[in-house]
């Protein structure tokens, strides 16, 4: 009967903060990704509506990742706060361990991690989807908002793109750099210091406008010989043709692989391996991407059974509840697993390691850790 009333306890005790710090932690995330995309998604005719659409997918997107987070910290300020008011003492000088105190919210524990992957398997795959076709779409309508400074952007099929510098409030584009395959795939060269992007929403064409610059054109004269063409231009006005609705709805390249669920993502890791050749370095790289995003669907919901298993003994040890101290060792425990979860995925992605184990380092190293601290605080090691 104790033991039921403590079970109890300890649920009513974990539920209220977790709530309280998983919405914080959310709303963090969602503020931070708001502020980064603020410049690309105001004042660009961009619908209230799409914003909103926008960010409701990528605040799907983030929960698994905010999960573990919001366990670590509840852990930490619940069990510190628990042995700072010496509740944990008297529990265990009734002879009940700390580890049976920590048993019903690891059953909690155990439920989050469950209900995490099936979420990340069935909700997060169609989330994304929806956002790339979102995205996409408003590339279409809005192809400004796909130029990054100093990098080259495919922005339609056989035309890439690179500007030094955009103008937000004007929609100029400054020091222009384009290439791009005519009908007979051959190469077109535009250089030009000034330009601007218009979108014609009617046929789905975009028109580039561009200031002040030089074309190259190559042209075939005879079977396998060229001739190249320069000329110089004041104004030049270029339209080129987009994809079709149609095609946004068939949208299978691959920056998709995160659109995939369990079974697809095995299936497709199958396919490359009997039928594709792998040797070469773009099906490598594509199949380091699919094999990291399997292991994924696994590694968070393990990562939350073991932030628990490092927070609880730590709020333990350190008897300090609040918000301050159990706080800046949450911070700091979490900043070391997301840096070892960047550098590990980075390199998978560029096929340095193997995905299996790439994506398992930051718990292969927190694992072994927080059993240690579980065993140590209960045997109370720590104390003496």
């Amino acid at each position: 009967m104790i033991i039921k009333k403590l079970d109890l306890y300890m649920i009513r005790l974990f539920i209220a903060p977790f709530l309280i710090i998983y919405s914080t932690i959310f709303i963090i995330f969602m503020i931070q990704f708001f502020w980064s995309q603020i410049d690309e998604l105001t004042d660009k005719n961009i619908s209230l509506f799409i914003i909103l659409k926008f960010i409701f997918y990528f605040g799907m997107s983030i929960l698994p990742l905010v999960t573990p987070i919001a366990l670590l910290f509840t852990s930490i300020i619940m069990f510190g706060d628990f042995s700072e008011n010496q509740e944990l003492i008297a529990i265990k000088s009734s002879g009940i361990s700390l580890f049976r105190v920590m048993i019903p919210i690891l059953g909690i524990t155990f439920v989050l991690s469950i209900g995490l992957y099936l979420f990340s398997d069935f909700a997060i795959p169609k989330v994304k989807m929806k956002a790339k076709k979102l995205g996409y779409q408003i590339s279409l309508t809005h192809p400004f908002l796909r130029l990054k400074e100093g990098i080259f952007v495919n922005l339609l099929p056989n035309f890439f793109i690179k500007v030094d510098r955009k103008s937000i409030n004007s929609n100029y584009l400054h020091n222009i750099f384009i290439f791009f395959y005519d009908k007979n795939s051959l190469v077109n060269t535009i250089l030009s210091r000034k330009g601007v992007l218009i979108s014609n929403k009617e046929d789905g064409s975009i028109q580039l406008k561009l200031i002040n610059g030089v074309l190259y054109s190559e042209n075939e004269t005879k079977k396998e010989q060229y001739s190249y063409q320069i000329v110089e231009f004041d104004t030049l006005i270029q339209n080129f043709k987009t994809i079709s609705e149609l095609k946004i709805k068939n949208l299978d390249d691959y920056d998709f692989y995160q659109t995939l669920n369990t079974k697809n993502l095995l299936k497709k890791i199958n396919f490359l391996k009997k039928y594709k050749n792998t040797n070469t370095y773009e099906n490598k790289i594509y199949l380091a991407k699919l094999k990291l995003e399997l292991q994924k669907k696994f590694t968070f919901p393990v990562t939350c059974i073991i932030m628990f298993l490092t927070g609880a003994p730590l709020g333990a040890i350190i008897r300090k509840g609040g918000i301050g101290y159990p706080t800046m060792i949450a911070m700091i425990i979490f900043i070391i697993y997301y840096t070892l979860l960047t550098i590990t995925q980075n390199k998978v992605e560029k096929a340095e390691i193997s995905p299996c184990i790439g994506a398992w380092i930051p718990n292969f190293i927190f694992f072994p850790v927080s059993i240690w601290m579980t065993y140590k605080t209960v045997m109370d090691d720590f104390y003496i």
